[in-house]
């Protein structure tokens, strides 16, 4: 008994066990809680690292697109993302942009299909945000698919097309000159604005309005008339008076057959006034299309597929710059100097890029156009019957173009090239015309003209820095657009306004093509 009394009696000392017990216990819990909160801290502070990446890799891809759809630059441009240094950059331009939360690094290649027409953008865009902790940096790298169409047509914006325009301004006095001179038989029967002074000799005529003279109108002969008794024109709006015959100039015109009164000027419109309403010429963006033309000189045509015609011969610039050079270095190279492109010659070709066409079917007599195309010289069509076109764009040259004994026309007017089935929304050509005959590289034509027709028939549209030529026995249906517009002995003209114009059309705005959504991928 003794014994298991002094056996009971040493418990004092299990107490310090116990307490040391509970404190390993405790002191395990707190450091498991601090690690644990450090732990969760490291994770929230990881995940918004991830997540602050992911945004940047965003604005990676929206920085792109800002590039890509910016109205000055072409998305079909292989160097679109590179710095226009004039040197020779290693592809794919990458482009590093820095936020306050970290840097995105993003670049693109280019893949185009000529023969199918397609092409997009394979884009790499990867955010980096800095690790507080040490080591690698945050990161996420989206992939965008960004698909470009090109853009061939657009709504028409410059009112001007919808008239045979004389863009020469004379010296604004009436009756100062002839800006623009209908004679011979001809016979007007489209709008008609004249900037300057019209004048009308020998039997020429208007009988379809709306009839605009910014300057003075002077019938100077007995059988010149606007209109008819009982077969008003709709309207005429002539700027500073009418002559008719010997008569002193006055003003307003005066509705009604001119005769030995001197009162009337053989004059017959619905709306007859002194208020021309103005339209505006529209300006020409020569260097934006020979840079961007497609085909053109530096948008080459693809190889021919097996089974295809082969290239054209003529070359659409040559020499030209490096595609990467700087635009005023590869400007330089736009001087007319290309010669003649035959666009119908003897035997077929095919031109095909991502954004246009320009190919002939020799034994169809057949040529197929699409988009924006410039050539750095002349052109001309003249291997005579019925060439017809198909499908809608404006055709660029630096130099002159000759249409001669040849029929051109949409290829909706059919085979006997009927206006009334031309449908000017599926095949429309326009030309745009630089050149001038008075030049030595350009003397296809005659002095002073930038673009002529003889013995001819054309649907379609016109520019011209200098005169359109429309020569006797040759008829134009379609607007024309030129220092001056002479109409041909037996020339009548006669079309409707377009809602549709191809791209490039002088006085639209500049497109080349759109870059769509990004398909977006890595998120």
């Amino acid at each position: 008994m003794k014994r298991l009394r002094q056996l009971f009696g040493a418990e004092q000392g299990f107490a310090l066990v116990i307490a040391l017990g509970v404190t390993v216990v405790l002191s395990m819990t707190v450091v498991t809680v601090i690690e644990a909160a450090s732990s969760n801290q490291r994770n929230a502070t990881m995940s918004g690292g991830r997540a602050s990446a992911y945004d940047l890799a965003e604005a990676g891809v929206n920085n792109a697109m800002s590039v890509l759809r910016l109205p000055t630059n072409n998305a079909l441009d292989k160097y679109v993302f590179c710095t226009d240094s004039g040197s020779l950059p290693t592809l794919p331009c990458k482009h590093t942009d820095t936020y306050s939360s970290g840097k995105v690094i993003w670049y693109g290649t280019l893949y185009q299909n000529a023969a199918a027409g397609t092409a997009y953008w394979d884009l790499f865009s990867t955010g980096y945000v800095r690790n507080p902790y040490g080591g690698a940096d945050y990161q996420k790298t989206l992939r965008a698919t960004i698909p470009v169409v090109p853009v061939t047509t657009q709504p028409l914006n410059n009112p001007s097309w919808n008239y045979i325009f004389s863009r020469a301004p004379g010296s604004g006095v009436a009756l100062s000159g002839c800006d623009m001179t209908l004679a011979n038989s001809v016979n007007v029967t489209a709008p008609l604005y004249v900037m300057g002074n019209l004048c009308l000799q020998n039997t020429a005529k208007i009988s379809k309005g709306p009839l605009i003279v910014k300057g003075s109108l002077d019938l100077q002969a007995t059988n010149n008339q606007v209109g008819a008794a009982g077969a008003d024109v709709n309207e005429a709006h002539i700027g500073k008076g009418c002559r008719y015959k010997a008569q002193s100039l006055h003003n307003p015109c005066v509705y009604g057959a001119g005769g030995g009164a001197g009162t009337k000027d053989n004059v017959w419109a619905t709306i007859l006034d002194a208020t021309p309403p103005a339209v505006t010429a529209p300006t020409v963006q020569w260097n934006d299309w020979y840079l961007n033309g497609s085909p053109g000189p530096y948008y080459a045509c693809a190889a021919p597929q097996a089974g295809d015609p082969p290239n054209p011969s003529f070359a659409f610039d040559n020499p030209v710059g490096v595609a990467s050079d700087t635009d005023a270095n590869k400007l330089a190279y736009k001087n007319d100097n290309q010669g003649i492109a035959n666009l119908t010659p003897g035997s077929s070709y095919m031109c095909k890029t991502v954004g246009g066409e320009l190919s002939w079917d020799y034994p169809n007599k057949t040529l197929t156009i699409l988009g924006t195309i410039f050539i750095d010289g002349s052109a001309k069509i003249d291997i005579g019957g019925i060439v017809r076109y198909k499908g809608q764009a404006t055709i660029y040259t630096s130099g002159s173009v000759l249409v001669k004994n040849t029929q051109v026309c949409g290829y909706s007017a059919g085979a006997s090239c009927t206006f009334s089935s031309w449908d000017s929304t599926k095949d429309l050509l326009g030309f745009v015309v630089n050149g001038n005959g008075s030049v030595a590289a350009d003397n296809q034509v005659p002095g002073g003209d930038g673009i002529q027709f003889v013995s001819s028939y054309f649907e379609g549209a016109v520019y011209a820095t200098n005169i359109v030529d429309i020569g006797t026995t040759a008829t134009v249906d379609g607007p024309l657009d030129g220092s001056t517009v002479i109409l041909g002995q037996s020339s009548s003209s006669t079309f409707s306004g377009f809602t549709f114009v191809p791209v490039g059309m002088p006085g639209n705005p500049t497109v080349y093509a759109l870059a769509q959504l990004p398909q977006v991928t890595g998120g």
